[in-house]
């Protein structure tokens, strides 16, 4: 009687522990992924298609309070009470295209599109009705891509998502195409293994990256000896971003260092040319403050500087945060520091109104056409609170003009912290930053330098003289136009 009761305690011990083994528990605050990359012969000849299985494992916990904080204002847990799976499939809609955008698809070094979701489920119990304990979400993404049969071709796929957080990554690639393949790498049971023992520098890459050869299936065609044809005719959708992209010149690119950094020199010098950068904030203080040429150099390098920090911090912060948290400030600074930086002008516009419409000099005069003469008296205090308030002033509007980030310089340090490519990466964003101040200071140069030249010219005339007042003014409007497009944008 004893054996078998301890005999049926046995079975019954072993049946609780395989179902709790099947159920595959997840702790809090980690996500699961199981990613299985298929690639597929496409619809047209030497396309392939690109399946990205992607399963999401996670508690339900982690998912309502943290994956969906930022998002609670559109989909609110209390009004899906008694129909979990729907707010589940809220979720997966929500976070689908934020897991394309962290893939990263590369044929030959080139990028390619994000994949889209064409299918996503969600289940709280397995294939056989048992409850698993958390959610799963299992997305399908699908992309292509052209094969060249006559030349080697490389594949590479790597997965972005909730970096640095805790989370078991099972990666595998399946070549379901029928071509042959010269080299294949994928994270094995021995990373995985040395991973969560004592994982080593680059085990975290390795675990999120998996790339294919394949050999060239056709042999070359015999060079032809008429008039070679003339090149591709260009997509009329390839415009001026395409070739100003500061990530396709470091990440896509076998050119030299120097040329690198002369082309990173030039792409910033053309990315000042674009709205936004307080090209027209620094010509209208300028025009107004009758400024010299080393105000104009002061101010480029101020707005330069200030831009390269706020670009430099919120890459580091990012690095930090999670996926959450990164979308939540990027919303935050995209319309909150906007509104900030729009009444900061338009308090100085304000300000410097107010100063030369009561007639009062709120600059100082270091050209020589002219010069004030000031005694020891209050004069001469007058002319030192001026002069400091001068430089003050200008400090102020540099730092304003560049405190709107630029997000494609962050995107570049963001994504190549941790890869090869980081040591590339910081010097080229710091050469872009000095053409973008190369630019800027020029355009001051320009600005401070013709009204000077129309004066010898022509003399000081009315207009001249209520530049002051008009540049005040164009000051204050810039400054309600920003503060309207940016509380138009919320």
């Amino acid at each position: 009687m004893v054996v078998r009761l301890v005999f049926a305690i046995c079975v019954l011990a072993m049946g609780l522990f395989a179902s709790i083994s099947s159920a595959h528990p997840v702790a809090k605050d980690t996500h699961d992924r199981t990613i299985v990359v298929r690639l597929q012969k496409g619809d047209k000849p030497n396309q392939i298609r690109v399946r990205v299985e992607y399963r999401l494992e996670a508690d339900e916990g982690t998912i309502r309070d943290g994956d969906m904080i930022p998002f609670r204002d559109v989909v609110n847990p209390l009004n899906f009470r008694g129909e979990a799976l729907k707010y589940y499939a809220e979720f997966a809609k929500t976070y689908a295209p934020i897991y394309a955008d962290h893939f990263i698809l590369r044929v030959n070094k080139n990028p390619l599109e994000a994949p889209r979701c064409i299918s996503h489920q969600e289940r709280l119990d397995d294939e056989q009705g048992k409850a698993l304990g958390h959610l799963r979400c299992d997305f399908v993404f699908e992309s292509i891509f052209e094969l060249d049969p006559v030349a080697k071709t490389q594949f590479s796929f790597y997965e972005k998502n909730y970096w640095l957080q805790e989370g078991q990554i099972i990666l595998s690639l399946v070549n379901e195409t029928g071509l042959g393949i010269e080299d294949k790498k994928e994270p094995d049971e021995a990373l995985r293994k040395r991973v969560n023992e004592s994982p080593e520098p680059g085990d975290e890459d390795r675990m999120r990256e998996v790339s294919v050869v394949f050999v060239p299936w056709a042999a070359p065609e015999p060079p032809k000896t008429s008039t070679p044809p003339a090149g591709p005719e260009r997509d009329s959708r390839e415009t001026h971003s395409e070739w100003f992209d500061l990530e396709r010149l470091i990440f896509n690119t076998d050119h030299g260092f120097w040329l690198i950094m002369v082309l990173a020199f030039l792409i910033g010098a053309a990315h000042a040319l674009t709205p936004g950068h307080g090209k027209t904030l620094v010509a209208a203080y300028l025009v107004g403050e009758r400024g010299t040429v080393w105000h104009a150099i002061y101010l480029g390098v101020v707005t330069t500087l200030t831009h390269t920090g706020v670009v430099l911090g919120l890459a580091l912060i990012f690095t930090l945060l999670s996926q959450e948290s990164q979308q939540t400030l990027k919303k935050w600074i995209e319309n909150g520091l906007g509104l900030v930086v729009g009444l900061i002008v338009v308090g100085m516009g304000f300000w410097l109104f107010l100063q030369r419409a009561a007639g009062r000099a709120d600059h100082i005069h270091l050209d020589g056409g002219h010069h004030h003469h000031h005694g020891p008296g209050p004069q001469g205090t007058s002319a030192q609170a001026a002069r400091s308030l001068n430089w003050w002033g200008l400090t102020v509007l540099g730092m304003t003009g560049g405190l709107i980030p630029c997000w494609d310089a962050i995107g570049v340090l963001f994504w190549s912290v941790g890869t090869k490519e980081m040591w590339l990466v910081f010097p080229a964003v710091l050469v872009f930053s000095a053409g973008l101040a190369a630019v800027l200071v020029i355009i001051g140069i320009l600005v401070v330098q013709v009204p000077r030249f129309v004066e010898s010219r022509y003399g000081t005339g009315r207009v001249l003289r209520a530049l002051p007042i008009v540049s005040a003014i164009a000051v204050t409007l810039m400054g309600l136009w920003i503060c309207y497009k940016e509380t138009r944008g919320m």
